[in-house]
């Protein structure tokens, strides 16, 4: 619908249009801000990325205008399709990048999580299936706004359709085929997720202790009363632990206690923390015995919810709000590989994390065998949020060629293979564990290997096809006025 509404406009229509229409969509598919947050964030950020999308609009109607003057013939169609999907796609790498560190959310390969066009991300990861959408909506579009001329004969429309044809069966069609490979190859573990029903959102009150309290009585009644005594690692969300068992007495005693007497392997859990003067989102790795054996700082906490970045210019503007984060947290360094006693070594990822592609990357060329994406969705009570982030770990799931077990205060939480089937999933807003042997793999899928160049290289390329397509619009148009 975009594609068809800047047909043949230029720059500043089309950046109206693209502005409008992102907008809405953004504000759509983020309202889910506003359920604690209020308007104002939610507003800002759907105005921010509306604008991103209506600049993209307009260079995409531009290079559009640029290209149908080259006379590529029947190439034409092919060429502004690829390229049009690299400005769409460059869009999204600039998303993911600015401002403040950027936020991936919302793209356009995400989307189709549920159908089995997501085998393509294995390969091309998230972006290239967006270029993919983009370049194959663009053709299906060329072929109804460009009719043949009228008396072109029956044989000369239907050959028309057969190049886009062609294109829609390979795009569409491979991997219809594809069987993804989410064996063991590596072996397997027993893994227990906690799911505690712990309001662990940033202005909720609760007593001092009862959010670990709570992830420890459902971890009692779920998982260690039920003989479950072969578990090789059980994890809790992000900021399970209210109180810090690094620095605190009481509840350093309470996991020591349940670790070494009860669970007898080892725990993964979310805590928060100050390191000399630095304040981390962190997941500690305890276990029997032994104690506090590792941490993982989050790498990526999120602007104006874990930190204020300007935090001068913006308590000026609201000071209500922004006086609310009143301890700015600390980008970690270390990396987020745990390596277990039964000699596997998983990835973590803490909430936001889980959208940006380098650091699923990094984890896998750094070991991991799977990924624990451990999440605290409280904030957002039953919105739409815990869904989108399930969806981005099943991506994850695939692009990696790694289990997933991504778990939440409250939901959504889920374990998804490696080719993203749900293996299970927990109701949410209720507590509630799940135990399940998970596959541990090695393999470096294609996605991981090269993926990472596909948004910069529609970066590149939309950067040079702009100024370019202006260039050659202004020298045709200066000699269109000298005829």
């Amino acid at each position: 619908m975009i594609l068809l509404a800047i047909r043949q406009l230029g720059f500043f229509k089309a950046f109206i249009v693209g502005s409008i229409a992102g907008f809405a969509f953004f504000g759509l598919v983020t309202k889910w801000l506003t359920t604690y947050l209020g308007p104002i964030p939610w507003f800002a950020l759907s105005i921010v990325q509306g604008l991103m999308i209506g600049l993209a609009v307009a260079v995409a109607a531009v290079v559009w205008r640029w290209l149908r003057t080259l006379n590529l013939g029947r190439a034409e169609p092919f060429v502004i399709a690829f390229a049009l999907g690299a400005v769409f796609t460059a869009r999204e790498y600039w998303a993911g990048v600015f401002p403040f560190g950027g936020m991936p959310w919302a793209r356009a390969g995400l989307s189709l999580v549920d159908t089995w066009l997501a085998r393509w991300v294995y390969y091309i990861d998230i972006a290239g299936l967006t270029w993919l959408i983009v370049f194959i909506s663009a053709l299906f579009l060329f072929r109804f706004v460009n009719p043949q001329p009228q008396g072109s004969g029956l044989y000369r429309r239907w050959v028309t359709f057969i190049p886009t044809a062609v294109a829609s069966v390979l795009v569409l069609g491979i991997p219809a085929l594809i069987v993804l490979d989410a064996s063991g190859t590596a072996g397997t573990m027993k893994v227990a997720a906690v799911q505690g029903n712990a309001n662990a959102g940033l202005f909720a009150v609760n007593p001092a202790g009862s959010i670990l309290d709570k992830h420890l009585a459902v971890a009692r009644e779920k998982v260690t009363n039920q003989a479950e005594s072969d578990i090789d690692l059980m994890v809790w969300p992000e900021n399970a632990a209210d109180l810090d068992p690094t620095t605190m007495v009481e509840p350093a005693q309470k996991i020591s206690q349940f670790v070494n007497e009860e669970l007898k392997a080892p725990l993964l859990f979310g805590n928060k923390t100050f390191r000399g003067s630095d304040f981390y989102n962190e997941v500690d790795l305890w276990l029997p015995g032994t104690g506090l054996a590792d941490t993982y700082q989050k790498k990526r906490p999120v602007p104006f919810g874990e930190y204020v970045p300007n935090r001068s210019f913006f308590m000026a503007l609201a000071p209500d709000m922004i006086g609310l984060i009143g301890w700015d947290m600390s980008s970690g360094t270390r990396d987020g590989i745990f390596e277990l006693p039964n000699g596997a070594k998983v990835g973590s990822l803490i909430c936001f994390e889980v959208t940006f592609d380098y650091l699923s990357f990094d984890l896998i060329n750094e070991g991991a065998q799977a990924l624990m994406i451990q999440t605290n969705s409280s904030d957002f009570g039953k919105s739409e949020q815990g869904v989108q982030q399930a969806a981005v770990s099943r991506m994850r799931a695939i692009e990696t060629g790694r289990t997933v077990v991504s778990i939440s205060t409250v939901g959504v939480s889920g374990i998804y293979a490696a080719d993203g089937s749900i293996v299970q999933e927990l109701e949410s807003f209720k507590p509630g564990a799940m135990v399940q042997d998970i596959a541990l793999r090695n393999e470096i899928t294609p996605a991981v290997a090269y993926g990472k160049n596909v948004e910069p290289g529609a970066f590149i390329l939309a950067m040079l096809l702009f100024p370019i397509s202006v260039i050659g619009l202004t020298i045709r148009r200066l000699k269109a006025k000298r005829s």
